[in-house]
């Protein structure tokens, strides 16, 4: 009988734990979005930034993978290709929306993408999406408009470039979402994204070899900030979010990292003394409901 129950709580501490591990890959997303801001104020180039971090953190799994188990590794499928084609695609957009909008508003545009997530599952699985799903959806993407202040900003004064690839970002995170949870029934989350990251670093260097190589962020006031976008900002979030992703479902994994907006806001508002709005307040409620409710199985 104990066995049985404790058969039973496994998936769902697994899932508890898959939860976490979103949140958590959120938090530092939230945090290096910031930091790239930062660096981009300063004149540095988005997809420089996004090319070295993705460097350091290649450098930085291969290290760990050869201390755990020897030297890994690196041939890749064909399905692993195109991942890592979609992660630069995604990174590259990413840095260039922050570098080109106000940093919240590059956050909401992404996080438009469980719309996607959601709509590609549904498509696929030939089935409407649970009305528990849809609800979460919705509260989700109300919460994010609400904290990223999208709807209070002036649309006439901002660019519409940025917007563009922004809303690009929504796209290529869906797709790299769907696919990495494909990937991630064979493989490990480690070794996936060891993969992802070795394909994503290659590509990279060619662009490096076409353009120069970006010595300005090896310089000692923007070093540390490059570290900590390489490790912090690009290796672990990703590994967590894939690790959690493979005790969640896809759709939940996206709507639960809408919780990032809450996060930079909070973020902001402990660090640079930026108050938060009623408005910003119910959208951070509203994204804990949807992910409360995501959480909430049906009884048996």
């Amino acid at each position: 009988m104990l066995a049985q129950k404790t058969m039973q709580q496994a998936p769902s501490m697994r899932a508890s734990l898959g939860l976490l591990a979103v949140i958590t890959a959120s938090t530092l997303w939230a945090v290096a979005a910031n930091v790239a801001s930062s660096l981009f104020q300063v004149g540095i180039n988005a997809f420089d930034l996004a090319g070295i971090a993705t460097l350091i953190a290649t450098v930085a799994l291969i290290l760990v993978q050869t201390l755990r188990e020897g030297l890994p590794r690196l041939s890749v499928r064909p399905s692993q290709f195109v991942l890592g084609i979609l992660f630069v695609l995604f990174v590259a957009a990413d840095y260039l929306a922050i570098a080109r909008l106000p940093v919240a508003v590059a956050i909401v545009l992404i996080f438009t993408s469980p719309v996607l997530v959601v709509l590609w599952t549904a498509i696929v699985s030939r089935r409407l999406p649970s009305t528990k799903v849809l609800i979460a959806l919705g509260l989700s993407v109300i919460g994010v408009a609400l904290v990223s202040q999208l709807l209070a900003g002036n649309l006439a004064a901002f660019n519409w470039f940025g917007v563009s690839v922004g809303l690009s970002t929504a796209l290529l995170f869906a797709a790299y979402t769907l696919l990495s949870e494909q990937i991630s029934t064979t493989y490990s989350a480690t070794t996936s994204l060891l993969k992802t990251f070795w394909v994503a670093s290659l590509l990279w260097i060619g662009y490096f070899l076409f353009h120069g190589f970006p010595v300005t962020l090896l310089e000692s006031q923007t070093l540390p900030k490059v570290v900590y976008m390489g490790i912090a900002g690009s290796l672990l979030p990703y590994l967590l979010y894939l690790w959690g992703m493979k005790h969640l479902q896809a759709e939940r994994a996206a709507i639960v990292a809408t919780i990032e907006p809450v996060i930079a806001a909070g973020i902001a508002w402990i660090w640079f003394g930026q108050q938060l709005t009623i408005l910003q307040m119910l959208g951070g409620v509203l994204i804990l409901i949807a992910i409360t409710l995501l959480r909430i199985r049906k009884a048996s």
